[in-house]
């Protein structure tokens, strides 16, 4: 992402056969001991994606679900083991209800580049970015207006102090475990009561109380008794619920079945369900702790991004020079330039324990190749057309590893540390330019950018908080990374160079607006809509002056 980005930020250069230059960029190359400073700042936001086929989906969507369950919330799985078993319904799955979740990102960048021409051919660069990112998010968890919020399991009323819900939780175990022993005490008579009916039907009696034991352990240990031992789980099945139901069900039946065999024996109540569903308050106290990760909201950073340097080389230069040219006004020219740079990882990437943090770069070094060729047609129009190609090396991050591809509710333990290689990228870029006279020009700018598919590797065997090992692989990081994005955008510059060269004008400087928007893409890009605004300004630190010199008119005869 942050190559894409550095792209919007970068400087425009000078066009030597034009009166105004524009936004973009271009073949130019700064005379010898010419300098530029550009200043620029950049506005983006999106709440957006172009996913798989270049169909838009929210930012949010990862975080949003019909059904937030086991299946993206990891600590929820052992509590679905167990309801399974003891409502015998196998192909149960617990949901929290329904989320929705509101994603935007805004950044703010601001960059000073200098440029300076070392010969009439060769100009280096260098760009010092800093950035500002704020994620805004809003996570709603079974939000009202929501007729069927699909929610069957809701935070456990028993883990409450003095919970009724845990008095009879414990009544419930309890009965169940005096049934067992009266059973199991009659069953060790059967040698001096051999006509006791349980005596004659001993496989199915052992049968029961083995089933009523297990089921006693799980109602203890699930919904909690109020006892130190046996606190409870965090969430139980909500009331009127499939699985709720079908675990009063499976009290009845075995209340029934010990009935046949201990006739005085009363009716038992059933565990304690929850009563309303998660709120998305409860949610956002919750998700910290279970998920070792900073409350779900605003997040706010600044930091340098990933700082540029790089060189130029004029190869072909039919515009005569810089001052040169635009004195004679060219009415067709052509120019290339062959260029390099390195990207360093000074930005930060998006921090492991944030789940809507958005980083102020890549963090890793990238090696970029670039040409640009410019073409003149006449004293009003003229073009650029740029392409790069970048090399990103790899490096070693922090970063938590799923089990399934874009879960973002990851636990801390499987934080580690993995060897990443991110896709190779390739660029290309027209900018065709109107002048409209010595001190305005307008340009359109087209940009298509693709990246290759992101590597991850590593592999890991850690211990989850259930004490269960658990295989880690990394190259799941890397699944549907590939990108393609076509940007299109419009700007204006204003400039006093040409009324400069003529000294109608004190500071060679330009400035240009322009605006940008991704129209189309895949592998989960952005929609990103930017807004720039550029001043450069012109000196020398030595050799020929950047004016050029005005002959003056011979004297009268």
């Amino acid at each position: 992402m942050c190559a894409a980005l550095s792209l919007v930020a970068s400087g425009s250069r000078i066009v030597s056969a034009q009166r105004v230059l524009g936004p973009g960029e271009d073949a130019t190359v700064l005379p010898r001991g010419a300098v530029r400073i550009s200043a620029q700042g950049a506005w983006s936001t999106y709440n957006e994606l172009y996913g798989p086929g270049g169909k838009l989906e929210a930012l949010g969507a990862p975080f949003s679900s019909d059904s937030l369950g086991a299946a993206q919330l990891e600590f929820l799985r052992p509590l679905q083991t167990t309801l399974r078993a003891l409502a015998q319904q196998p192909d149960a799955n617990v949901s929290l209800g329904t989320a929705r979740t509101d994603f935007s990102a805004r950044i703010a960048r601001s960059s000073v580049t200098l440029d300076l021409g070392l010969t009439s051919r060769v100009m280096i660069t260098a760009r010092l970015p800093y950035e500002h990112t704020i994620s805004e998010v809003a996570m709603d968890v079974n939000p009202r207006g929501v007729q069927n919020n699909g929610a069957n399991i809701a935070p456990n009323p028993a883990l409450v102090a003095t919970s009724a819900a845990a008095r009879q939780n414990a009544e419930v175990v309890d009965s169940l475990r005096r049934a067992v022993t009266e059973l199991t005490s009659r069953l060790a008579a059967c040698g001096t009561n051999p006509g006791d009916v349980v005596c004659n039907q001993r496989p199915q009696v052992e049968a029961l109380l083995q089933t009523a034991q297990g089921f006693a352990t799980g109602i203890a240990t699930t919904y909690g008794t109020g006892a130190v031992a046996t606190p409870g789980r965090a969430f139980v099945p909500l009331v009127g619920s499939t699985i709720q139901n079908a675990i009063a069900a499976r009290v009845a039946a075995l209340n029934a079945s010990f009935k046949s065999y201990i006739p005085a024996l009363g009716v038992w109540k059933t565990p304690f369900p929850a009563q309303a569903p998660i709120t998305a308050g409860q949610f956002s106290a919750l998700a910290p702790d279970v998920l070792g990760i900073a409350p779900i909201g605003l997040v706010d950073r600044s930091h340098i991004g990933d700082i540029e340097v790089g060189a130029k080389l004029l190869i072909i230069d039919t515009f005569g020079g810089l001052a040169a040219a635009r004195a004679a006004g060219r009415r067709s020219g052509f120019r290339l330039a062959l260029g390099g740079l390195a990207r360093l990882g000074t930005g930060q990437v998006d921090r492991p324990n944030e789940l809507v943090d958005v980083g102020t770069g890549d963090g890793q070094t990238d090696v970029e190749a670039n040409g640009t060729a410019d073409f003149v047609f006449g004293r009003r129009f003229w073009a650029s057309v740029a392409g790069r190609y970048g090399i990103q090396l790899e490096d070693e991050k922090l970063l938590r590893i799923p089990d399934v591809p874009r879960n973002p509710f990851q636990p801390a333990y499987r934080e580690q540390t993995v060897t990443r290689d991110l896709g190779d990228y390739i660029e290309l870029e027209a900018n065709p330019r109107y002048v409209y006279n010595d001190y305005l020009s307008a340009s359109v700018q087209w940009l298509y950018r693709r990246k290759g598919e992101d590597t991850y590797s590593g592999t890991f065997t850690v211990e989850s908080p259930d004490q269960e090992p658990v295989a880690l692989d990394a190259s799941i990081l890397g699944v549907d990374t590939e990108q393609s994005e076509q940007r299109v955008g419009a700007g204006l510059t204003f400039s006093t160079l040409r009324a400069f060269d003529r000294g109608r004008a004190n500071l060679p400087i330009d400035v240009q607006v322009f605006h940008s928007q991704t129209v189309s893409g895949e592998g989960y890009v952005p929609k990103r809509f930017t807004t720039q605004v550029q001043l450069r300004y012109y000196s020398r630190l030595f050799g020929a002056p950047l004016r050029p010199r005005r002959t003056p008119p011979p004297p009268p005869r």
